[in-house]
């Protein structure tokens, strides 16, 4: 399998979904890409990585991402540094994101199909109408990520997608029809819309809230080791602790304390990753006392025990 490319060397969005791979050994992965109309286009990936594989990436495209993850065999995670948090992406899971210009990393090992529709937003608008509030939210920002989108019929059309792109990428004569690929890219956005019609709506976050959350986050993040109380955090960032809550949700697509376990369990990898700190003392520096707890955490959040880690470096 390819290796990872250097962390500087930056791989436009672009790039991926032309199927070209950053290295030039054999390919990791097969990319298929359909347009389907101006605007609008279809992509499907299916990637396999042996070893633990990490890429730096430029989200070069203007298009609103609806992504669904239709098989996972291992583990996938993106992070941005403008969130502060890494985001785990989850087999029979969709997400939702924005943000063109935007500078993050993607990690995988082992086995990932998805299917992605990228939709420009003047086109996006024109298709649903008046967005909810977290849509509002990621459009208005510089970029954001809306996690956890489910549901057996999203899942049932993402892998039907997937099966058919895999036919059209084999060039097979019972690929499908262009305009079934086009309605399908459309059904699956609505999908995505409907499986957030079904949560409880959150408001919009107004500027100024914005900017008390973007404060409450980093207080939050300050010291990994103990997390504040909600009342206290949203008392030092001039919110409510109802309108912390549901701004957490709209502007960085979690709550406070998944926030933090996040962030925690992320600086937990790069820490064990450097190789200068023991597995217990990272446990210790990072709020466990008991370091069963830390490596059931570490799983959870990245799919592998933290001595597993520390081995394959």
């Amino acid at each position: 399998m390819i290796k990872s490319p250097a962390p500087s060397a930056e791989i436009p969005v672009s790039r991926l979904i032309a199927g070209r791979n950053p290295a030039t050994t054999a390919p990791a992965w097969q990319v298929t890409l359909l347009r389907l109309q101006d605007g609008v286009e279809l992509v499907h990936w299916c990637g396999r990585f042996e070893r633990p594989a990490s890429f730096a990436l430029h989200d070069d495209s203007d298009r609103i991402h609806f992504s669904f993850t239709s098989r996972l065999d291992g583990v996938a995670r993106c992070s941005f540094p403008a969130d502060r948090r890494d985001h785990a992406i989850r087999a029979e899971t969709g997400c939702i994101s924005f943000g063109q210009g935007r500078h993050g990393s993607y990690h995988q090992q082992g086995m990932l199909e998805n299917v992605t529709v990228m939709v420009r937003p003047d086109i996006f608008a024109a298709w649903a109408g008046e967005a909810d509030g977290g849509l509002v939210g990621l459009l208005a920002t510089e970029g954001g990520f809306l996690a956890d989108h489910r549901g057996r019929e999203l899942t049932d059309t993402a892998r039907g997608i997937a099966r058919a792109m895999r036919l059209a990428g084999e060039m097979s004569p019972a690929a499908r029809h262009p305009l079934w690929y086009r309605a399908q890219g459309s059904v699956l956005v609505g999908l995505f819309l409907e499986a957030r019609r079904q949560e409880p709506a959150l408001p919009t976050a107004a500027p100024a809230d914005r900017a008390r959350l973007r404060r409450a986050r980093d207080l939050l993040l300050a010291d990994l080791s103990c997390a504040p109380s909600l009342a206290d955090l949203a008392r030092a960032a001039g919110l409510s602790v109802t309108r912390l809550e549901r701004g957490f949700h709209v502007l960085f697509g979690t709550s406070v304390y998944g926030l933090f376990q996040q962030e925690r369990m992320a600086e937990a990898r790069r820490r064990l990753l450097d190789g200068e700190t023991s597995i217990t003392r990272v446990a210790a520096d990072l709020g466990y006392t008991n370091t069963s707890h830390f490596a059931a955490a570490f799983r959870k959040q990245h799919g592998v025990n933290p001595s597993a880690l520390k081995c394959r470096r």
